[in-house]
């Protein structure tokens, strides 16, 4: 297989083969990649002033999801861009300038893969000739010189893989001598999150209390009106709502179809008794989503009242929410049995609850621990 360099010639190297906006290049030959096919100039590192171009961010587990095209209907491909699903775009490789038609296509990722990618020589084999390209909602791209007589018969299809588009690499000076696309090889059978590293440690959580407060949940006030000492008791329930979420890009980019799972320690709220609750590591093998639920809690009041005597009551519970950024490793499991992995940021955000509790006294809550109460009367 052709080795390409690892390496991307910089500066004045660009400067003199006129290559304009230097993009920094990845490795577009050791990847995830599918059978890669350079149509084209047949040995373009022999010619003067022609030097090798890659783009890809597969390293970052990015895709392409957009490819802008430069080119003359009778000599072929001129210039191309690439574009990616955080935003980002290569330098341009090529000399947009010197094309009489431009064209442009972006697809949104997770839900649009890509069917079918064509190339084609120019005819003449000194450059990249024509791109054709199907998207599985139906589009085409079809940009180059493919109608040309001397080109028309010699269609290259690409092996496009799980469809997925990881980058563009290949030869250019004032125009693209030879060019190739990078596809992920094989569907994705799963996808896991590992070794997470978080901003902040527990015990920095926990000296801070940061996101723990405690909340009223619910109040009663009884006034006993008898001449004799009562025994005034009051149950009820409550519901709290709790959530999870992971927000990582890497569910966003692969589709919602493919698992995402946790398997690591991930620093959460640990529940003790009664309304106790702290930061603490726990094992986990869970499915990244988001998990929302109501849980009921009941509360219990309890409290001897004097004749005439009027007592407060509260239910009171602490509650955690935090926002807790992390870096973890993202490991894509392919289903021919290889892997990639990286490096990403996200936020894992949390709402919990601890138990509820009750506190009664002989005269009304002030200042924070106020809350309007609901009046009983013996």
């Amino acid at each position: 297989m052709f080795r390409f360099p690892s390496k991307l010639l910089l500066g004045a190297a660009f400067a003199a083969t006129a290559l304009l906006d230097i993009a920094i290049a990845g490795d577009c030959s050791n990847g995830p990649f599918a059978p890669l096919h350079m149509i084209g100039m047949r040995n373009p590192e022999t010619h003067k002033g022609v030097v090798p171009f890659c783009s890809t961010l597969y390293d970052v587990g990015v895709p392409v999801t957009g490819l802008d095209v430069w080119y003359d209907t009778r000599e072929g491909i001129n210039a191309i861009q690439i574009q990616y699903a955080n935003g980002d775009r290569s330098g341009i490789f090529g000399v947009p300038g010197s094309s009489p038609e431009h064209q442009s296509i972006d697809w949104e990722y997770s839900k649009t893969f890509i069917d079918s990618f064509s190339l084609w020589g120019n005819g003449g084999g000194e450059k990249l000739g024509n791109i054709y390209m199907k998207l599985t909602d139906g589009r085409e791209f079809d940009v180059g010189n493919k109608h040309d007589t001397r080109s028309k018969k010699t269609e290259y299809p690409i092996d496009v893989g799980a469809g997925v588009m990881l980058g563009f690499a290949g030869w250019g000076a004032d125009d693209i001598k030879q060019g190739y696309a990078l596809f992920l090889k094989s569907q994705i059978d799963h996808i896991t999150m590992t070794d997470p590293v978080f901003d902040d440690s527990p015990e920095n959580l926990n000296a801070q209390q940061k996101g723990i407060e405690m909340q009223v949940v619910d109040s009663y006030d009884h006034q006993n009106d008898l001449n004799t000492t009562i025994n005034w008791s009051f149950e009820t329930s409550v519901d709290v709502h709790t959530s999870v979420t992971t927000t990582t890009s890497v569910t966003k980019t692969y589709g919602v179809a493919v698992s995402v799972n946790w398997e690591a320690s991930i620093l959460a709220f640990s529940v003790g008794g009664g309304v106790d609750m702290s930061y603490e590591y726990s094992e986990t093998n869970e499915k990244v989503e988001t998990k929302e639920q109501d849980i009921t809690r009941t509360i219990t009041y309890e409290a001897p009242i004097g004749p005439g005597k009027h007592v407060w009551c509260q239910a009171r519970a602490k509650s955690g929410k935090s926002d807790l950024g992390y870096t973890a490793t993202i490991n894509l499991l392919l289903k021919d049995g290889s892997s990639w992995s990286w490096k990403e940021h996200g936020v894992y955000s949390q709402q919990a609850w601890g138990e509820t509790s009750s506190h009664c006294q002989y005269q009304p809550f002030t200042g924070s621990g106020a809350r309007r109460s609901i009046a009983w009367h013996a």
